[in-house]
């Protein structure tokens, strides 16, 4: 008959509690360590889902630095005697020649109407690469209505689309909501929001034709919308500059 003695049960008794506890810490480890990397995986699939927060200046010189396109750099100057385009020599020999000749405006693409822009491209593509800047504009809730505490800073913008390097910019106004409410129902106060701030900028002097309106809703957050102050930068007005191409854009 097998049997234990009593001094072989003492040593083995002891050491169940410890393999258990081993056995336990070595799942908490486990679940620890597959819940940390879940996290950060959500993390990063909701943080790819948000746009790009622009800047928010809130002067007319920031505005004006903002939104304004860096001149196109002047063709480098080419050695006499170098080879051209087409590999062969430039001219006898000397210093310096001319640039070559630029295209001309026959031979360049016909630039797209901003408004076809607007309305043929989504969102994400219609910003990429293009100067663009947001405003906190403020309105009554669930409203267009914009609130007087908010005029010192379109009037800002009046005086900067009013500078030299901004006379002749055409802009998007897109209007952004937060997460509260129906889609339909951002979608359509995102748009009135929109049409009162370019309202404003043209009763203010500021042409009709360079002013484009459109709301967006909420599909664009730039903050999480389970905070107030992640709201709060999701309502927001941007201001996008069309007239100017962008890289990667038509």
């Amino acid at each position: 008959m097998n049997s234990i003695s009593l001094g072989q049960r003492l040593a083995i008794t002891p050491c169940q509690p410890l393999a258990e506890s081993t056995r336990k810490l070595r799942r908490s480890i486990h679940c620890a360590r597959h819940g940390w990397m879940f996290g950060l995986m959500l993390g990063l699939v909701w943080s790819a889902g948000m746009a790009a927060q622009p800047a928010q200046p809130k002067t007319a010189a920031d505005i004006e630095r903002a939104l304004s396109v860096p001149a196109s750099p002047q063709p480098g100057l080419q050695l006499r005697g170098a080879p051209g385009p087409a590999g062969r020599l430039r001219g006898p020999a000397g210093i310096v020649d001319d640039p070559a000749p630029a295209a001309s405006a026959l031979t360049r693409p016909a630039s797209i109407p901003a408004t076809q822009l607007v309305e043929t491209l989504d969102y994400p593509t219609l910003i990429r690469d293009r100067p663009q800047v947001a405003a906190l504009i403020r309105f009554d809730l669930n409203s267009a209505h914009i609130r007087s505490d908010t005029y010192p800073l379109l009037d800002e913008y009046v005086s900067a689309l009013q500078s030299p390097a901004l006379a002749n910019a055409v802009l998007l106004i897109a209007g952004h909501t937060d997460a509260a409410g129906s889609d339909q129902h951002n979608l359509l106060l995102s748009d009135q929001r929109a049409r009162a701030v370019r309202d404003y900028l043209i009763k203010h002097g500021i042409a009709p034709g360079r002013l484009i309106a459109k709301g967006y809703g909420k599909a664009h957050p730039v903050a999480s919308n389970t905070t107030e102050a992640g709201r709060e930068l999701n309502r927001r007005s941007e201001f996008i500059r069309l007239d100017k191409p962008a890289t990667g854009n038509p």
